[in-house]
């Protein structure tokens, strides 16, 4: 096996093929981050790829640099002996690049369930694989159940868009068609990100959070091209929801989202999200992806996400890999700062 840099070619036809490809792992998505130095690593072997990442490195003071794998590395994780060769060989080159911290966020599902079966969440472990991967040097931060505890949400909703209009329950169908009644029409927007940056700017308002802008978005949907776009709900006329779409093989994701509180009660963001299915279906995907929920499944948005019948992914979660350890770990405290 050769442990090798990749270029951005090389790189997204591995990950495009990959089993456990995601709109995270390729050139497009590192594209959308302007403050972060992107990093294509691979395994080798015969001359084929059989391993890969794509690393994002965070300038920090001092000359040291924080390091993220978003939902990767791209490994067959069965073969210990590979993933003991990428995971040692990325050490080092991760020091090589000061980085004190990297933070590691496999695209490994551990189990899927109903969403009526959702008191089973804290039961749902894979301890054994977890001990294996602490075998290359890499920390797991539990099996946490909040937004706030982890870069990507470790609970996620995701409903099979193959039968769609059966799997959603007639209550949410009532609600989407009481919205078209009432004059609500979803246009997609394609490429035109002004809707949602209004939209957004709600949500940002309501939770008092602060979310990406509009040259952001600009350059995600410029990025993805056709496979991403705005949608956007009106009342005669009148903007009232917003969402962006992004779609990988054979997912969609739903990145974000907004709408204005004073149009609240005509429910557009129930025909928003039919369409988004639609969408997907009609761009070959076979999933769509609701986006990151609680762990506790009992706040509004979890509620509005499951009314449309989707099922809990339950993701293995991060870990860390300290390149220089007390120095990381003296890192890891700040970290939440940091973010």
């Amino acid at each position: 096996m050769e442990y090798i840099n990749l270029n951005k070619t090389e790189f997204d036809k591995y990950a495009k093929n990959h089993a456990l490809n995601s709109i995270f792992q390729n050139s497009s998505w590192a594209n959308t981050k302007s403050n972060w130095k992107p990093l294509y690593v691979g395994v080798k072997k015969d001359g084929n790829i059989i391993g890969g990442a794509l690393v994002l490195l965070r300038r920090l003071p001092l000359n040291f640099t924080f390091a993220y794998i978003p939902r990767g590395p791209l490994l067959d994780y069965s073969d210990e002996q590979l993933c003991g060769f990428f995971f040692k060989n990325l050490k080092k080159q991760l020091l090589k690049e000061k980085v004190l911290l990297c933070k590691i966020d496999p695209n490994i599902v551990i189990d899927e369930i109903d969403f009526k079966d959702k008191e089973l969440i804290t039961n749902i472990k894979n301890d054994e694989l977890v001990n294996q991967l602490k075998q290359y040097g890499l920390k797991h931060l539990g099996y946490t159940l909040l937004i706030k505890d982890t870069i990507q949400p470790r609970i996620q909703l995701e409903l099979l868009t193959e039968d769609y209009e059966n799997t959603i329950p007639k209550k949410t169908m009532k609600k989407i068609r009481n919205s078209y009644n009432k004059g609500v029409v979803i246009v997609n927007e394609k490429s035109n990100v002004e809707s949602l940056t209004k939209m957004i700017e709600f949500t940002k308002t309501r939770h008092n959070i602060n979310l990406r802008n509009n040259e952001y978005f600009k350059n995600l949907i410029n990025s993805f091209e056709e496979d991403a776009c705005v949608l956007s709900a009106y009342l005669q006329d009148q903007l009232v929801s917003s969402c962006l779409l992004v779609k990988s093989k054979n997912t969609t994701e739903i990145l974000y989202s907004g709408y204005d509180d004073e149009y609240k009660h005509c429910n557009s963001t129930y025909p928003l999200r039919y369409e988004a299915i639609k969408w997907a279906k009609d761009h070959g995907c076979k999933y769509f992806n609701f986006g990151g929920v609680e762990g506790t499944l009992d706040d509004g948005l979890t509620v509005f996400k499951s009314s449309f019948n989707p099922k809990i992914k339950i993701y293995i979660g991060e870990f860390n890999l300290y390149t220089i350890p007390l120095i990381s770990n003296i890192f890891e405290l700040l970290f939440k700062k940091y973010k």
